[in-house]
């Protein structure tokens, strides 16, 4: 009789182990990115536990695996066209059977029907995306790929068609900044600075420190604004298509400008263009006011040639991650940008001011940034999975 009840018991233990394989998808794998000591990662994994779905955890507080979530962070805002603070831990993958992904949950969904239903489903060439209250669908080869590689804890970044070569990445930076420098208004306005601070009785070296404090200011002012657009375009990929359209509409302005005579010199050469408090302020806050004017009067310089630095910006946002090497690369451009008001308040000024050639030198510049915006935008649009 005991042997006969052991018999059942054993026999109903085995079923119930079958029936929770089913019902709950232990064939599959779950794997679930977040801190130990993360308070909603802690709650999803005992939901998880409470209905009996195994899970593998993976601790960011492993390198590997931290470099996994952020390359997962990254790669969903931009598939997703979200923020990539939006996509928090617990980040959790669901694959089949066969270590394909059928879902992606972000954050802590306590949502069990929704979970049993995508445990018992197969990969069928698209990814379940679960944001908060929204699903979304991720069709990107690549990407699932790179998730299907993860299923045994390989890889630990992902590219796709985010193909990242610093030496053409260094090279491509180095041209547009060299056709961001060919600036008239800069140009134009430095030189008449050089003029001004003879006038007004700077001679040697004090007249140089005034043009350099000018100098130092656009410097700050490109490089703290760029910096902030930077990260701007790394939250929304529909801004990157905005400021690359406005790029291409500020390089048909150019060669409209040029069609009808326009760029026949360096413009601005009236003292007006410079602000009064040049000749009223004592000598020594001339310096700093000519930084914080440097900085604002950056912006405006824009106007004349932005359309290389919306390039650069857009390329930069898209394929550097690290915040040291992106406000590295920004560094290197904004001083190449520089390199010309450097060398116009050290030449004599006769030999800037009415400058003939850079009609064509401009004319050369914008043809080439028509050609460079439409490679950006192909890689752009190939990275962010719409072509």
């Amino acid at each position: 009789m005991r042997a006969n009840i052991l018999y059942i018991v054993l026999v109903l233990a085995i079923l119930s182990t079958a029936l929770a394989s089913i019902a709950y998808g232990d064939g599959g794998k779950v794997v679930v990115y977040g801190l130990g000591f993360c308070g909603s990662c802690r709650d999803f994994m005992k939901f998880l536990d409470e209905h009996g779905i195994s899970y593998e955890h993976r601790d960011l507080v492993n390198s590997d695996y931290s470099l996994q979530f952020e390359c997962l962070r990254g790669n969903l805002s931009r598939l997703l066209n979200v923020s990539k603070e939006s996509i928090v831990e617990p980040l959790t993958i669901i694959y089949d059977d066969s270590g394909y992904p059928v879902c992606i949950i972000v954050g802590d969904v306590e949502d069990i029907d929704f979970i049993n239903r995508v445990l018992n489903s197969r990969y069928n060439g698209s990814v379940i995306v679960r944001l908060g209250s929204s699903v979304e669908v991720i069709k990107c080869r690549e990407f699932i790929e790179y998730l299907h590689s993860l299923y045994q804890g390989g890889n630990t970044g992902y590219t796709s068609n985010r193909v990242f070569d610093p030496i053409s990445f260094t090279g491509l930076m180095l041209g547009l900044a060299v056709a961001d420098s060919i600036n008239p208004c800069a140009i134009s306005t430095t030189a008449l600075l050089a003029i001004t601070a003879t006038t007004v009785g700077f001679m040697g070296r004090r007249k140089y420190l005034l043009v350099a404090s000018f100098i130092a200011g656009v410097y700050l002012g490109y490089l703290f604004l760029g910096y902030i657009v930077s990260i701007i375009l790394s939250l929304y990929n529909i801004l990157l298509i905005i400021v690359l359209a406005l790029a291409l509409a500020i390089i048909v302005k150019d060669l409209v400008e040029l069609a009808r005579g326009g760029y026949r010199g360096i413009e601005c050469t009236d003292r007006e263009c410079l602000p009064s408090f040049i000749s009223k302020l004592p000598a020594h806050l001339l310096p700093p006011a000519l930084v914080g004017f440097g900085m604002i009067v950056s912006w405006t310089f824009m106007s004349c040639s932005a359309a290389p630095y919306f390039i650069f910006l857009s390329y930069v946002s898209v394929y550097v991650d690290n915040v040291f090497m992106r406000l590295m690369y920004l560094m290197i451009y904004c001083l190449v940008i520089i390199a010309p008001l450097v060398i116009v308040s050290l030449i004599p000024i006769e030999k800037v001011i009415g400058f003939r050639k850079i009609r064509r030198i401009i004319l050369v510049r914008d043809i080439l940034l028509s050609v460079i915006v439409a490679y950006t935008l192909y890689n752009i649009l190939l990275t962010l999975n719409i072509l």
